[in-house]
């Protein structure tokens, strides 16, 4: 590959334009002559030429900066078909030219925006055709995520330079742990699958789940108090597992989080940490004792399988059991190689036959104290696995089941007699109210008969007038006699 093949898609049109001499323009000074000032030879100043001056700028910025990490928003992004991005980076004061060549452009992780503030890591480049400054970009990051990644290279550099994460501090994990101390958000689904899979595993295992926040700036105080609360109930032959699912860098930043890290490099009990997925690494992984990458691979990493245990009992109880007999034929052998060496020694022969009988007797007495043991030790395991079983737990949820719709009967019934006394109070309120209650008291209503109108003046009828009287029963046809409106009525 020459090195306009390699270079022109890397950088602007025209950039490199004065940089490799051809043919045609041979009075372009190569690379060698840049550090050669043109001298007159009357005058000792030394004056430079444009494209020496600008290369020599290059160099120097390349040497002094080299890459550099530098904060900004986007301004006036644009993308011609070259592939290129061309955008400015600025602040409040001051902006930047900016460039991301096609080739790092592809391995971008996220779009670029207008407005959007990022974190650039490249280089100063004086662009020679127009003697600009700009920033040729080899990366790009968001701006939270991207300082949340050096603040987290910076810290693991500084942490392991201490040595935090060196394998002679990490702690070995017991072969049979007693208690299990799980520090993780109860509401998680990493809390759920460690224990399912511990159950499986290990049935009779003693889990106790330490409640915290695993995300959010009170996760870092709250882990440091349940592995506080851990460390001061833990035994030599406990466990503590922090565990929570996957996410991004920021949802993880409390495993990162300095105090709680040195705090887990200090505590007495090892520690497991299965935090994330397998493609996520935090601090907690590097510092913790063990590292496994999910909660089921954590409960795989400190939990034996009672099944194993059970095949290796079986397994020691017959190699014990082939092991007595050949030592039982062992010596019946050598008996029987003893008892012909002999000549005729009966007295002799009485006690070695007695010898035997009490060795075969304490031989057949260990051998049954040993398997009785053994089958103690199988009955107890299998006890506890029934008790574990999920047919005992089904019958308890189902008892539950039945309490509960007994409760929610119950219950029913008992809102349906209040609705039924606060209706009937409700009908006896209305009842109050009703204007058939008032005729039912004595009152009447008076209607017009000519067009049915109730009357509520006297100025309403006429005399010889026609009415209707309507009281609690039946009705009443008058004739209006006389009337006299200023005759007012007053009731107490």
């Amino acid at each position: 590959m020459t090195p306009s093949d390699s270079f022109e898609d890397l950088f602007p049109a025209g950039a490199l334009s004065n940089v490799f001499p051809s043919s045609e323009n041979n009075d372009i000074p190569g690379r060698d002559d840049l550090d050669t000032c043109q001298e007159t030879s009357t005058d000792s100043r030394k004056i430079w030429r444009i494209s020496e001056l600008l290369y020599h700028l290059n160099d120097t910025l390349y040497m002094e900066y080299g890459k550099i990490w530098i904060e900004g928003e986007i301004a006036g992004l644009s993308r011609p078909a070259s592939g290129h991005y061309y955008f400015t980076l600025k602040d409040d004061k001051t902006c930047l030219k900016t460039v991301l060549f096609k080739n790092q452009a592809a391995e971008l992780a996220f779009p670029l925006a207008e407005g959007q503030k990022v974190l650039c890591l490249g280089r100063l480049n004086v662009y020679t055709a127009r003697g600009d400054l700009q920033v040729v970009a080899e990366r790009l990051e968001p701006w939270g995520e991207g300082r949340l990644r050096i603040a987290f290279e910076e810290l693991k550099n500084r942490l392991a330079a201490e040595g935090l994460f060196s394998l002679e501090h990490k702690l070995s994990l017991p072969e049979y742990p007693e208690n299990i101390f799980v520090i993780s958000s109860v509401s998680g689904a990493a809390v759920r699958d460690f224990i399912k899979t511990a159950r499986g595993r290990f049935a009779c295992a003693n889990i106790i789940v330490c409640p915290s926040l695993v995300q959010g700036e009170q996760a870092p105080a709250e882990l440091i108090q349940a592995l506080d609360l851990a460390e001061s109930r833990a035994g030599k032959n406990d466990v503590i597992v922090i565990t929570r699912g996957g996410g991004s860098l920021e949802d993880l930043w409390a495993f990162n989080n300095e105090d709680f890290i040195r705090r887990i490099h200090d505590c007495s009990v090892p520690v497991v940490s299965a935090v994330g997925h397998e493609v996520d690494i935090t601090l907690c992984d590097l510092v913790a004792d063990v590292r496994a990458a999910t909660p089921t691979a954590a409960a795989h990493a400190v939990l034996p399988s009672s099944q194993e245990i059970l095949q290796h009992i079986s397994s020691l109880g017959d190699r014990l059991t082939i092991a007595y007999q050949r030592r039982i034929l062992y010596l019946r052998q050598q008996l029987d190689i003893l008892r012909h060496a002999l000549k005729d020694p009966e007295r002799d022969l009485a006690e070695k036959k007695l010898l035997l009988d009490e060795m075969e007797r304490r031989a057949t007495a260990s051998i049954s104290n040993i398997i009785e043991r053994l089958s103690a030790r199988h009955s107890y395991l299998s006890r506890r696995l029934v008790q574990a079983s999920p047919l005992r737990l089904t019958a308890s949820r189902s008892r539950e089941l039945e309490n509960l719709a007994w409760r929610l009967r119950t219950g029913v019934s008992a809102l349906i007699n209040a609705r039924r006394a606060w209706l009937a109070a409700l009908s006896g309120r209305l009842d109050t109210v009703s204007p058939l209650a008032c005729l039912a008291r004595g009152y009447s209503l008076v209607y017009a008969n000519k067009d049915g109108e109730l009357i509520r003046d006297a100025e309403q009828v006429r005399r010889h007038d026609r009415v209707r009287i309507v009281p609690a029963k039946g009705e009443i046809l008058c004739e209006v006699i006389d009337v006299n409106t200023d005759k007012i009525h007053k009731h107490d």
